[in-house]
């Protein structure tokens, strides 16, 4: 939606009147205010899209009244007014949370190209919201679907561990559905507004994965001809989730000790110590203790991130989650085609009697295989071996 209604703060009547004519021309109602106080107790008596302030203001001035608009209305962009000997303090406001400023004296032309880019702004926020929230839904979708006694203390475990900022590791074969519990314990937590990042640690080398995950300073080395900002970075406030942490080497499991222990790190080329508020998820589908006792994994870090252990059975150990779980996929994979998938007895019990080495994601994978070949035509015993011979001959 565009700006429609404004707060606009001033000790300055001149400014205060300029502003109450120009931005009805740009069809915005304008509710003014003296000072700070005055604008806060406007705000609270009927939020606006925008607050334009200036930032100096006998009383309560421009930027306590930017924190503390901020803090109550977070989404509500703020625009500072400023002379020109007062740019530092307006630069300073923007560090602060502001949106932009307007260098006085301004006529409609630059309040019109303000408010044009504030409002592809709105636009874009809006867009982010609803991306984010599609995307919640299809994580929701594809949601961990477990009613098996085997699975029940695990459920139980992952909803008393999500209250909590504890470290966490989550074992289990390739497939359990270890990052679908790592998402659950994000969202079920204090810090489920906050961001939730992965990394995959066998995807990357060790000198990729390092920068990945710490960032780095430009010029730190060939190529880096720009500050990176890494992934502790960018899931403070939230969740971070280390995929398949064996596959880390000796000189990174130091640096995670590290940050496990302090919550500290500098990018790499950098010598600025950077604090951030991360909770970290691990994952690995391999026996830890095994890897420790074999020298290939530090048993001091082993131990920081064995603070909650989460295991996950393999889906031969709950067979009964079987049904649920095909029919859920078949359902869902048919809405995103369209169809309405139909599988024969026979098909069925053949789908139900296979041991799914693979576990959930190879369940998973088949049930979408036989909606893309068949769409709504039945799926007998004959067509389910024909598009998946891991289910054996007839």
């Amino acid at each position: 939606m565009p700006i429609a209604t404004c707060v606009v703060a001033d000790d300055e009547v001149l400014n205060r009147e300029l502003l109450s004519e120009l931005l009805p021309k740009l069809g915005i109602q304008v509710r003014t205010a003296k000072d700070g106080l005055h604008a806060l107790r406007a705000l609270e008596a009927e939020p606006a899209d925008l607050l334009i302030t200036d930032i100096r203001m006998p009383g309560m001035g421009g930027l306590k009244l930017l924190l503390k608009a901020k803090e109550k209305w977070p989404d509500m962009p703020v625009v500072m007014m400023t002379a020109f000997a007062s740019v530092e303090s307006a630069v300073e406001s923007m560090r602060q949370g502001a949106y932009d400023y307007l260098m006085k004296p301004f006529g409609i032309e630059q309040v019109e190209a303000l408010l044009l880019r504030l409002n592809e702004r709105q636009g874009l926020v809006k867009e982010v919201k609803r991306l984010k929230a599609d995307a919640r839904d299809r994580h929701q979708e594809r949601r961990l679907l477990a009613g098996s006694a085997a699975m029940a203390p695990v459920l139980e475990l992952v909803g008393r561990a999500a209250k909590s900022s504890a470290t966490v590791l989550v074992r289990g074969e390739s497939g359990t559905g270890k990052e679908l519990v790592s998402r659950m314990l994000h969202e079920q937590s204090p810090r489920a507004e906050g961001p939730f990042v992965k990394v995959n640690c066998a995807a990357l080398t060790e000198t990729l994965l390092t920068s990945e995950l710490f960032g780095h300073e430009k010029g730190a080395f060939t190529g880096a001809d720009a500050e990176h900002r890494g992934r502790f970075e960018l899931a403070d406030g939230g969740t971070l989730l280390l995929d398949e942490i064996t596959e880390t080497g000796p000189d990174l499991q130091a640096k995670l000790l590290r940050i496990l222990e302090e919550r500290t790190f500098e990018r790499v080329g950098g010598a600025r110590e950077i604090k951030v508020d991360v909770r970290i998820i691990a994952t690995t589908n391999r026996d830890l203790q095994g890897e420790v006792a074999k020298g290939r994994f530090r048993e001091d870090l082993y131990y920081r991130l064995n603070v909650v252990p989460v295991v996950l059975p393999p889906l031969r150990d709950r067979r009964e989650d079987i049904p649920g779980i095909l029919d859920h996929y078949l359902g869902l994979f048919g809405r995103e085609m369209g169809v309405k998938p139909k599988i024969d007895p026979e098909a069925r019990e053949l789908l139900l009697a296979y041991r799914w080495p693979g576990n959930v994601r190879e369940l998973v994978n088949v049930v979408e295989r036989l909606v893309v070949l068949y769409g709504a035509e039945p799926v007998t015993a004959t067509r389910a071996r024909q598009a998946c011979p891991e289910l054996g001959p007839g």
